[in-house]
C-alpha cells in the first residue's frame, strides 16, 4: 500500500513498529497483552517489539494505576512526535487519493465509508486492529464508525 511505503520511508524498523506506536499513543496505559492482540503478534513477539521501542526511547512501561501488578505502556515525547510524523504521512496519502473529489463527493464518500466501516466487526480487539494506524483524534470527534459498531 502507498501509506505503508510512505511510513517505511520515515525510517522506522517495520510496519509493526509504527503500528505499535500509533496504537499505544491512541490507547495509552494498555498492557502488552492487549497490544499483542491488536497487532496480531504472539506475546513474546510483542515483548520484543516493546523492548526495541523502549531502547529507542519511543515507548515506556510503568505500573498501572488500576492494578499495581500490571505493567502498561505509553509513548514518550519522542514517541508522540514519531506518531505525528506517521499520521501526517498517512494524511498525505489520503489527501492524494481524494484530490480529484469535489467537496460534495468527499462528503458523499465519507458518509458511505462510515456505513461500510460500521459493518467490519463487532469485536473490540478487531476494531482496535482495524484502527491501529488511525488518527483517532479525527474520528473520535464525530464517533469512530468501527469502534461504535462494537456492542
Amino acid at each position: 500500500m502507498k501509506d505503508e511505503k510512505q511510513i517505511s520511508e520515515l525510517g522506522g524498523r517495520s510496519q509493526s513498529h509504527e503500528a505499535a506506536l500509533v496504537a499505544i499513543n491512541n490507547h495509552p496505559n494498555e498492557t502488552i497483552d492487549v497490544l499483542s492482540k491488536v497487532l496480531g503478534l504472539s506475546h513474546s513477539g510483542a515483548v520484543r517489539l516493546i523492548n526495541t521501542l523502549e531502547k529507542e526511547n519511543l515507548v515506556m512501561r510503568h505500573k498501572s494505576a488500576r492494578d499495581a501488578r500490571a505493567i502498561v505502556l505509553c509513548t514518550t515525547n519522542a514517541g508522540s512526535e514519531r506518531v505525528q510524523k506517521i499520521l501526517d504521512s498517512r494524511e498525505r496519502v489520503t489527501a492524494q487519493m481524494l484530490k480529484s473529489f469535489d467537496d460534495r463527493q468527499k462528503q458523499d464518500f465519507l458518509r458511505l465509508l462510515k456505513v461500510a466501516m460500521s459493518n467490519l466487526t463487532q469485536e473490540q480487539i478487531e476494531a482496535r486492529r482495524i484502527c491501529r494506524l488511525c488518527n483517532e483524534g479525527v474520528c473520535r470527534k464525530s464517533g469512530c464508525p468501527v469502534e461504535n459498531s462494537v456492542k
